[in-house]
């Protein structure tokens, strides 16, 4: 199965307009892949939705393009209001309970990616600013990216700050 393919088509039916519905059905047609080769790879189109949108974090967020984390999210940002329309779409059709709590959980392991090289850090606080950054993009994302790219962009380098002053902290104590 061809994921660039299934990636493509989907991208393609939820960038032009909001939408209520997108079944495996309707994607597989498109693709002219099987159904059953889809659920090989995906449980459902919620989970598929949760892949293409954690592999698009993962893509910017753990790139070597930038030059620091603030640069990532920020061209982060841009993705999403460049790509407005299909990521409305994306995370309103995957809006469960666990497309939230696995995007949450990706954002965790890219913090922690990035914090293991700055030194002592403590895995709360990681699932803390995880859950404020996933909240706060989700947010915006919702309300059609209706604030300024930079007014987000503070609010989420303010959360992530929160390593610096861990770190800073374990330091002094360790005085």
């Amino acid at each position: 199965m061809n994921l660039k393919h299934l990636e493509e088509v989907l991208y393609k039916n939820l960038s032009t307009e909001r939408i209520k519905n997108f079944q495996v059905k309707t994607l597989c047609e498109v693709a002219k892949v099987s159904r059953g080769s889809f659920y090989y790879h995906f449980k459902g189109i919620e989970d598929f939705y949760e892949a293409i949108f954690i592999k698009d974090l993962n893509r910017i967020l753990l790139s070597n393009r930038y030059d620091n984390f603030s640069s990532r999210m920020l061209q982060l940002l841009k993705a999403l209001k460049d790509d407005q329309t299909f990521y409305i779409n994306l995370v309103h059709l995957g809006n469960t309970k666990a497309f939230g709590k696995n995007v949450e959980k990706a954002l965790f392991e890219i913090l922690r990616y990035y914090a293991r090289s700055r030194g002592c850090y403590s895995e709360p606080t990681l699932i803390r600013i995880s859950k404020a950054m996933y909240h706060t993009i989700y947010y915006w994302i919702m309300h059609d990216c209706e604030d300024q790219i930079h007014q987000i962009h503070t609010c989420l380098f303010l959360q992530f700050q929160e390593l610096d002053r861990q770190k800073e902290l374990h330091d002094i104590i360790e005085i």
